[in-house]
């Protein structure tokens, strides 16, 4: 029964002859839930609006929280770092720290053979292929009192770590050999010791040998000629003539590292709490994170907390030469466990008391380098992902392990020189596990090893079909990584299109006993001209030219597709029916069937 607004009362009595009040009953019953379905409807489209307004304002703040985050973020390492500075006890006494030398040269001019000369001992012999390829630090002691020597790499690839070293040094020893005379490498020291205004000694090495003294005096016109003065402090250049395998002039060449070291300011407050730089980090397996480092002020010592930027820790050991000491002194160069994970090369670290706010720091410091990644990856041009995404068949990846940190700056800064679409995908510290297998299937790279080996679980389990290169020198590495690149770019430009495949459905012999193969063609098209290979079970047997195309008899130069014909292939009789014939192009043709 439907009831309308507009009927009354008395017409509904009519029709259904019913009482009045029985029907204005119903009338009203209709119209109240009418009134509360209209109800019902204006509140949920009220809070529909409520809700879009929510979610617009909830966007605007998820903008303005990452603002605020960051400033936050800030603020809180800021008071911590404020709070965590005035709690560190910087030194009273303040005296005169041993100099910090840098050795410094072109390679096999002899800078690890005069470090064994002061030293007194033969790391020449121990360093693979008699290079050094990494920084080598000693505290020496002699008559005129201590200091410390710092060992660079001379090689074209390391010009990252001589930059670093030339920062910390006081002095740099300059080794030319008189053989060779001024070279690349001891140019861009020559730029670098300019440029930071750090005083020099030439070392002229190899004086043993005939005719040394025509040799000295071209060195020394090519200094004159280009204005170099080394040694800004006296105002002069010093030369001394050594020879490191007699051990001459080399007692005189420490003498005049103290006597410049008088004139420089190297006053630095020997007690209190101590701060200074890392030079190298590596994982030992029993031990865990190693990190080398070089104090600058105060005295270190046992069981003192260490923040530097990401890592922190409690010093458990503390190495000097492998020997295990309790403190350390400015101008040492020592190794430290301790540490929760590995520091970065050319860190500032510092010594704290409360090991919390150090925790609290490292968390802090973590969240806002997180931030400037993920700023940096939003900052990039959707053309250059565009551009990657179309080129990415040329790329070369590479999964990278190593035994120390700073092997791994130095061949990535030596691979964008190769080429731009050679891809570090993954790197670490340690040796090569299954993971790194996993990982480089997945991925289509190649895994490369330095000074870093297979761990015993993968050998019995290997089974991925990967290529693995080891290395122990880095320019090898080099060399081998340009190499494969320019065979995968090779073998990407001059692909062989398939232009046409033959089966073979019969075998023939002829006058000559040469075997004619019977082919019916079910691709494309065989031409003479082409090279052909021939396969059976899914494997390349032959590869070669065609002899001679033959059709009812007659000699043909092309066969299309449908059409059966004989093939006699030059200098190879060892076919069989089931065998496909593939006729290849090397030109870049587009075939189509």
């Amino acid at each position: 029964m439907q009831i309308k607004k507009q009927n009354n009362t008395k017409k509904f009595k009519k029709k259904f002859n019913k009482k009045k009040t029985h029907i204005k009953y119903k009338i009203f019953k209709k119209n109240k839930k009418n009134k509360l379905k209209n109800k019902n409807i204006k509140k949920k489209n009220k809070l529909k609006n409520i809700n879009i307004k929510k979610k617009y304002k909830f966007k605007k703040k998820i903008n303005k929280q990452r603002i605020i985050t960051k400033n936050n973020i800030l603020n809180k390492y800021k008071k911590l770092k404020n709070n965590l500075t005035l709690n560190i006890k910087n030194g009273n006494i303040i005296k005169n720290r041993p100099p910090i030398i840098t050795i410094m040269g072109h390679v096999n001019h002899g800078k690890t053979s005069l470090i064994d000369c002061i030293k007194l001992s033969n790391i020449q012999k121990k360093e693979k292929g008699h290079i050094t390829q990494n920084i080598n630090a000693y505290n020496i002691k002699s008559k005129y009192g201590k200091f410390t020597l710092l060992d660079t790499p001379g090689h074209c690839a390391f010009t990252d770590m001589r930059k670093k070293a030339i920062k910390i040094s006081d002095i740099i020893i300059l080794v030319i050999s008189i053989d060779d005379g001024i070279m690349p490498q001891t140019k861009e020291i020559i730029e670098f010791s300019n440029k930071n205004k750090i005083p020099t000694i030439i070392a002229l090495n190899k004086i043993d040998k005939i005719n040394y003294l025509e040799n000295i005096k071209i060195i020394k016109k090519n200094i004159i000629e280009n204005n170099l003065i080394f040694n800004k402090i006296l105002k002069k250049n010093i030369f001394i003539k050594i020879s490191t395998k007699s051990n001459v002039g080399i007692n005189k060449l420490i003498k005049y590292i103290f006597k410049i070291s008088k004139l420089i300011n190297l006053k630095t407050p020997i007690n209190g709490m101590a701060s200074g730089i890392i030079l190298d980090s590596n994982i030992n397996k029993n031990i865990g994170p190693i990190a080398k480092i070089l104090i600058k002020k105060g005295t270190l010592k046992k069981g003192n907390i260490i923040l530097c930027n990401e890592t922190y820790g409690k010093i458990k050991c503390i190495y000097n030469n492998k020997k295990v000491i309790k403190k350390a002194k400015p101008s040492m160069a020592i190794e430290i466990s301790g540490l929760y994970n590995i520091p970065k090369i050319g860190e500032k670290f510092i010594i704290v008391n409360n090991k919390k706010k150090a925790k609290k720091i490292t968390e802090i410091k973590y969240k806002i380098n997180k931030e400037i990644k993920l700023e940096k990856i939003k900052n990039k041009n959707i053309n250059n992902i565009l551009t990657n995404k179309n080129d990415h068949t040329n790329n070369l990846n590479i999964i990278l392990k190593t035994n120390l940190l700073s092997y791994i700056k130095t061949i990535k800064n030596n691979i964008k020189k190769i080429s731009k679409n050679i891809k570090i995908i993954y790197y670490n510290i340690g040796n090569i596990s299954e993971n790194d297998l996993i990982y480089a299937k997945t991925t289509n790279s190649i895994i490369i090893g330095f000074n870093v080996k297979k761990n015993n679980s993968i050998k019995k389990k290997y089974n991925y079909n990967i290529k693995i290169y080891y290395f122990t020198l880095i320019h090898k590495l080099i060399e081998k990584l340009s190499y494969i690149y320019k065979i995968k770019s090779n073998n990407k430009n001059n692909k062989k299109t398939i232009l046409g495949i033959a089966i073979v459905k019969n075998i023939f012999k002829s006058n000559k006993n040469d075997i004619i193969a019977g082919c019916k063609i079910n691709k494309g098209s065989i031409n003479i001209n082409n090279k052909i290979k021939v396969i059976r079970n899914n494997k390349t047997i032959y590869k070669g030219n065609i002899k001679t195309i033959k059709k009812f008899k007659n000699n043909i130069k092309i066969v299309y597709k449908n059409n059966e014909c004989g093939i006699h292939i030059k200098n190879y009789n060892n076919i069989k029916i089931g065998d496909k014939i593939i006729s290849l192009n090397t030109n870049n043709e587009k075939y189509n069937n």
